[in-house]
């Protein structure tokens, strides 16, 4: 009996350790600093997809001309959105393949009418520009002062010389596609990659990093389910994460949906990762998930 009460005392002080090394995580990822926003992410924030593109696959996030760039902009900040995210080249399952991706030169003019128009509008939310091309984030950065580079890539090194000397965060995504040293265990090499990753980040000067599991991205729909359920173990990076679900093939596709039908289930999921640790989610429709996560205050 001695023994056995040794070895639970042994493990009450490791799961006492675990609980404290996870509350300290949790406080250190409780502000980012965006640009001049001081961000507190003690309260989830919500991420507005606004794409200047024809051909991103869900057709109701597509703002094409002018007006409906201004009006997608307004009503997403009036919606309560925290930062306003710009994509202007789909990064659609086809397009990460290679099918049909647009120039850096269309990318970026489709960028420069976007982003002219949400600075003239003058929103006072964190700017968010998605693109895997390190010299589109430089100029969005130089040109227009963007908050945050949210990049899909995954591939580091080719960003760090873009955002050295600036006040940008900065997105990294674990792309799996990109993973040269993946092996069976998808958890366990995503964390491997961003611990190496953040490491570089760091030694760059980078400080403001937010980590993105980057489901879809790489992954079959059982693996970014089942990381998905396992979100937590990502908050021991001490980073803050990002959840886009939104309207994905792992919220539809289980359920026989549509990215058009599956509104309901999307927010289911985006629930599990709240109460897996993210801080932040990137989604498609800003009103009702900011009802969802006024519903789970309440509860």
């Amino acid at each position: 009996m001695h023994i056995f009460g040794k070895i639970i005392a042994k493990n009450k002080i490791f799961l006492y350790l675990c609980t404290l090394f996870t509350f300290c995580m949790d406080n250190a990822c409780s502000h980012i600093r965006l640009g001049d926003h001081l961000c507190d992410l003690r309260q989830p924030m919500v991420m507005a997809i606004v794409n200047a593109t024809p051909d991103s696959f869900f057709a109701a996030s597509r703002a094409q001309t002018q007006e409906e760039l201004r009006t997608a902009f307004i009503r997403a900040v009036d919606e309560g959105a925290d930062i306003i995210d710009i994509g202007a080249c789909s990064t659609r399952p086809a397009v990460q393949s290679g099918d049909g991706i647009v120039s850096e030169h269309e990318e970026w003019q489709r960028l420069h009418v976007a982003l002219t128009i949400v600075r003239q509008l003058n929103l006072r939310v964190p700017v968010s520009v998605d693109t895997f091309r390190p010299a589109i984030a430089r100029r969005a950065i130089e040109e227009f002062g963007v908050e945050l580079i949210n990049d899909i890539s995954g591939k580091v090194s080719n960003f760090i010389g873009g955002l050295s000397g600036f006040h940008a965060g900065y997105v990294l995504t674990y792309n799996r596609a990109n993973d040269e040293h993946k092996t069976a265990n998808l958890l366990s090499d995503a964390l491997a990659f961003f611990s190496r990753k953040i490491d570089e980040l760091h030694r760059a000067g980078i400080s403001d990093v937010i980590i993105d599991p980057g489901f879809g991205f790489g992954q079959t729909v059982e693996e970014s389910l089942s990381l998905l359920d396992n979100l937590s173990a990502l908050r021991h990076i001490g980073c803050p994460i990002l959840a886009g679900i939104s309207r994905k093939r792992m919220a539809y596709q289980p359920a026989g949906l549509t990215p058009d039908t599956c509104l309901d289930e999307t927010l289911r999921l985006e629930r599990i990762a709240l109460a897996q640790g993210a801080r932040i989610l990137r989604v498609h429709d800003v009103a009702a998930t900011k009802q969802m996560i006024t519903q789970i205050a309440n509860e």
